[in-house]
């Protein structure tokens, strides 16, 4: 048991949660550890969802703003919301995560060990080319959001030129190509749309465009009214003549 608590404090240490966080998850961790004491616990799979939202945002907000394809998405608010489709992967030494000429299917943000990307001669792109080390704090995959964004949008994945594959162990957060289209693209769609050329599409996709717009703006209305909702008054309140005078 102080063996698994002393591997809970280097991984909260290593990831730089704030304190009072750190605390809360070392209390739930060292509870399930309890419960289980032969089990192996992977602390990202055992958090409650309150607490691995909140960790997602501060180990995946920080790279997600390091994304050139997402650099023009506007509000911390749209960010967490993207944040919250990531879903946490780990990766044994030595293992392929994403193979090359095989369909691209997620963004990969990798919060811990390292990851290598690399291309061979019988690959898509025939000419090996330099590997490139994928830390904490770095991510692959980024074409992906470019082809999430296509109108009209395309069925089918656009193919790796690269293989990936973990040097150590690794943890990081994955947002699939399913999430990406169906509910970050869909539902932040105004902020993905800048780049489309308005003047190659039909009618049809045009009305289509029109009715996302719709939807954003409900949307968007929507959010504005709640945000602006008076707290609801307690249903008693103290007399000012109760209230003593010093």
């Amino acid at each position: 048991m102080k063996l698994k608590g002393l591997d809970v404090e280097l991984w909260l240490y290593k990831n730089r949660l704030p304190l009072t966080m750190q605390k809360r998850i070392m209390d739930n961790i060292l509870q399930k550890l309890q419960e289980n004491k032969n089990g192996h616990l992977e602390i990202l799979y055992s958090l409650p969802p309150d607490y691995l939202s909140f960790v997602k945002r501060c180990l995946c907000l920080a790279t997600l703003r390091k994304v050139p394809k997402l650099k023009d998405i506007e509000g911390l608010e749209e960010l967490k919301g993207i944040c919250e489709h990531f879903k946490p992967v780990i990766y044994a030494k030595d293992s392929f995560i994403i193979q090359e000429g095989e369909p691209l299917d997620m963004i990969l943000l990798v919060t811990q060990g390292t990851v290598r990307s690399y291309t061979t001669s019988n690959g898509v792109k025939k000419d090996p080319t330099t590997p490139k080390h994928i830390k904490q704090g770095d991510f692959y995959g980024e074409e992906l959001i470019s082809w999430a964004s296509k109108f009209p949008p395309s069925t089918e994945l656009p193919i790796s030129d690269k293989n990936v594959r973990s040097i150590t162990r690794v943890e990081a957060f994955a947002l699939t190509a399913e999430d990406l289209k169906n509910h970050v693209v869909l539902r932040y769609w105004w902020q993905f749309s800048k780049g489309i050329d308005l003047k190659k599409l039909t009618d049809s996709q045009m009305e289509q465009l029109r009715e996302l717009a719709v939807i954003h703006s409900q949307r968007a209305f929507r959010s504005r009214k709640r945000a602006e909702k008076p707290a609801a008054l307690p249903m008693k309140t103290q007399s000012m003549s109760a209230v003593p005078i010093l």
